[in-house]
Order: C-alpha cells, then sequence, then structure tokens
C-alpha cells in the first residue's frame, strides 16, 4: 500500500508543517503522511524491500531535482543504504539488500557511480547479520562494522589501486546478566519495533578511532587491535540495557556517545563523554514504569528537560568543542511526543541543555521518525526522514529540500544525511543515492 502524501511549504513549527501540508496537497508533495501498515520487524531479518516499496529511482527522468538533489547510480537496486562517510571526490557506503547481504561501496566524482570494494567475507558464516556504520579517515582508508560485532578495516595500498586489504575483529561482548547474541547490538526500538545497529564506527583522524557495540565503547591501538575504554554496566533491573548509537567529537580529548537505557517499554536518554580527564556520563536517567513519567533524574548527570518522556538520544554532532546537538526522541504514554533538537553546552560548571522540537509532523508509527541529523559548518542543520530532508537554517527556518526528480513523492526511508558542507551532501536511504552539490 502506498502512504498517502501531502505537500509542505516553509513552515517554521511543528503545527505549521502540519497546517501548510494539509492546506495544499498539489504543490510540492515532498512531506509525507506515513501508513499505517508496516509490519513488526525482526533483528534478525534482513531489510524486506515489500515493506520499503519497489520505489527504484526512475532513468528515464533527469537525473536531478529542483533543490539540486541528483541520483548517482550503484550496482543492485534493491541495495538499501545505512551509513555514509563523505570526503570532497569520494564517498563510502555500507548498505544491505536480500540478493546481495552486506556490501561497502565507494563511489568518485570521476565517475559519478558506485562499486563494490568488499572482498565479501563479511557474508560469510555467522557474520553480515546486519549493516552496522562506516568511517573513512581519508579515501584510501576505510572502517566499516557488520553484526554480529564485527569490525573491518580496509586500506588500499597503492593508490589509485583499485584492489583493497582488509582486516577485522570480533568485539567482546561486555554485556553482563543477559544471554549472549547478536540482539546487543542490534536492539529493538519500542516505538515502531524498529531494530536499530548498536554497532558502530567513528574517529577524528587516522590515529584516533573508536568504535562501540551495545554497551561498551573500544579504542584502536596503533598495533590494530581493539581495546575496551568505558562499559555502561550500571544496570538497575535485569530486563534493562544499555545502548550506543552514535558518536561525534572535535579532537581525542573531545569525544561523544549518545545512546539510551531501555526496557521492553520505556526508555531513557543517554550520553557519555570522554575529556582529558577522562571519562563522564553527561546525560542519563532512571527508567520508571510510570506512563506519564518514564524516565527519573539520576544523581551527578545532565536532566535532560524533556527526558522525563524518555525515548531515545540518537545521532549526536559537534558544533564545536563546547557545543553538540542530538536527536532525542520524547515519549509518553508509548507515544512519540516530539523529536527535539538537544543542544549540549559546555560550561565552567559543567553542561547546559536546552531542547527545542524538530518542525516535522509526527505520528506513533515508524515513518514518522527523523532518521538522521547532520550539522554543517556554517551552522545549518539538515535532517533526514520518510521520503524527505529538512533544511533549518541558522535564522530558526525549517524548508524541505525535495528530493523529488518530477514532483512525485519518495515513497521511501532516507536513514542517513551527511557531509562536508552544503555544496556536498549526501542522502541515502532505501534504493536511492542523492547527491547533492548545489548551494
Amino acid at each position: 500500500m502506498r502512504s498517502k502524501f501531502v505537500a509542505a511549504t516553509a513552515c517554521a513549527s511543528l503545527a505549521a508543517i502540519a497546517a501548510c501540508a494539509a492546506a495544499d496537497s498539489t504543490t510540492s508533495p515532498d512531506v509525507v503522511e506515513p501508513g499505517t501498515n508496516l509490519p513488526d520487524a525482526s533483528p534478525h531479518d534482513a531489510p524486506d524491500p515489500d515493506v520499503v516499496d519497489a520505489d527504484v529511482p526512475d532513468t528515464r527522468l533527469p537525473d536531478c531535482g529542483s533543490a539540486g538533489w541528483c541520483i548517482t547510480p550503484f550496482p543492485h537496486a534493491d541495495l538499501i543504504f545505512y551509513d555514509i562517510a563523505p570526503l570532497e571526490d569520494v564517498a563510502f557506503a555500507i548498505a544491505q539488500s536480500r540478493t546481495e547481504g552486506v556490501k561497502v561501496l565507494e563511489w568518485t566524482s570521476s565517475t559519478n557511480a558506485w562499486r563494490y570494494i568488499d572482498d565479501q567475507t563479511q557474508n560469510g558464516a555467522n557474520v553480515g547479520t546486519f549493516a552496522g556504520g562506516i568511517y573513512a579517515p581519508s579515501a584510501n582508508e576505510v572502517y566499516f562494522t557488520v553484526g554480529p560485532s564485527y569490525v573491518y578495516h580496509g586500506t588500499r595500498p597503492v593508490p589509485p589501486a583499485t584492489e583493497w586489504v582488509w582486516t577485522r575483529q570480533a568485539l567482546p561482548d561486555n554485556v553482563v546478566g543477559h544471554p549472549s547474541n547478536d540482539d546487543h547490538g542490534y536492539p529493538i526500538y519500542n516505538l515502531g519495533r524498529e531494530p536499530r545497529a548498536a554497532l558502530g564506527v567513528w574517529g577524528t583522524s587516522a590515529d584516533n578511532v573508536y568504535a562501540y557495540y551495545s554497551n561498551s565503547i573500544f579504542e584502536r591501538a596503533p598495533d590494530g587491535t581493539w581495546s575496551t575504554v568505558y562499559v555502561a554496566d550500571d544496570l538497575d533491573a535485569s530486563t534493562e540495557h544499555i545502548f550506543f548509537l552514535s558518536a561525534s567529537g572535535t579532537g581525542p580529548d573531545d569525544v561523544w556517545f549518545s545512546g539510551a537505557r531501555d526496557r521492553t517499554s520505556w526508555s531513557c536518554p543517554l550520553a557519555v563523554r570522554k575529556t582529558a580527564e577522562g571519562w563522564r556520563r553527561v546525560a542519563d536517567g532512571v527508567v520508571s514504569n510510570n506512563t506519564l513519567t518514564p524516565c527519573a533524574p539520576r544523581a551527578n548527570t545532565t536532566w535532560l528537560t524533556k527526558a522525563a518522556g524518555g525515548g531515545w538520544l540518537r545521532e549526536i554532532t559537534a558544533v564545536s568543542p563546547t557545543e553538540y546537538v542530538a536527536l532525542h526522541d520524547v515519549m509518553n504514554r508509548a507515544a512519540l511526543v516530539s523529536i527535539d533538537l538537544t543542544r549540549f553546552r559546555v560550561t565552567d560548571d559543567g553542561y547546559t541543555v536546552e531542547q527545542t522540537p524538530v518542525p516535522y509532523r509526527v505520528t506513533q508509527v515508524t515513518p514518522s521518525l527523523i532518521n538522521s541529523l547532520w550539522r554543517a559548518p556554517d551552522g545549518d542543520n539538515w535532517f533526514a526522514a520518510w521520503g524527505l530532508v529538512l533544511h533549518g537554517t541558522n535564522d530558526g527556518a525549517h524548508v524541505v529540500s525535495t528530493l523529488s526528480r518530477d514532483g512525485a513523492p519518495i515513497n521511501v526511508p532516507i536513514f542517513k544525511i551527511r557531509g562536508t558542507s552544503n555544496q556536498n551532501l549526501w542522502a541515502i536511504g532505501a534504493r536511492h543515492a542523492f547527491h547533492k552539490t548545489t548551494p
């Protein structure tokens, strides 16, 4: 079943976007009113192309739309792109499909096309259970993660040679009190019953690379081994888990990880920071069974202004060494209340938090989620959601940056938005990899 689509223009609040969308259903069909018939997801299943719709880019249309988003070709049409590491003239991505399994790809500006660069071992026995994250410190070095708990390192020995050399290591499971299995790296988010990868890799440079898996953070040593540097194991109940979902930073002594303290029905947002003085739990909470306030303050941590609503603190990104922004899904009574842009500021006395709703209509079903946040160097915020990209500018305005090339809606999820500037942006998702080079 196809979802119903309505339009949105430059609306600056959640209510305004909903009102604008309702008022005009013909001029710019880019904001989705998601359907409600998605089945529950299983952490053991590959992404189902039928769930995300057989909406493959039409090669008969112009390559680019009015907002400058252009399709880029890739080897198999059923690829679902989950993460991307963009550089100036090169980009690397991790994707997954029912026919090809987990795949790693490289895009170059000279060809404007994607090609596979993995050695296929990531789809061997007991490997490739799900796609994780990807990080590239340079055009000739790449890291990626793949379920159940592997981190790969690839190098191109003689640039610009096309063959890559890959090594891998399984990260240890440091979860105590629960059976050891790949669910620890692929937890089910109770909102929409969708799995999320709690297995990723990120760094500030080739010499400062981290991985995260479930409740643990790892650092890569010069000899190529990974060592555990932080474990969040202070659980309050046998049904509780802690997951890390994202990382960002400005240098070796300023690194942040975001995630959640989660139970079956409720959760609290979580943030951890590494400085020259060591590791500190910045944000945390106590999960309760109160449907009105499912998350309560925790001693010696910063209390998010809307954390009483619970939810996960998903993608986090650096603004400066003293400021970070993250996505917080605020929940209450088992429903999504808002998706908040959460701003952490480092002060002489600790941390302050400011939360503002992202102006995007939300409902209880999975497609309403904003999947990704990226902060441009000029201060603009970019958001990826179901079938659209939302552009938040410095003056507080939010506009839809249309992905459509012919006015028809893009009826698939966009899982990640990343870039190096507003003139080198990527929006990737199910069967689509859009590139934008225009202002």
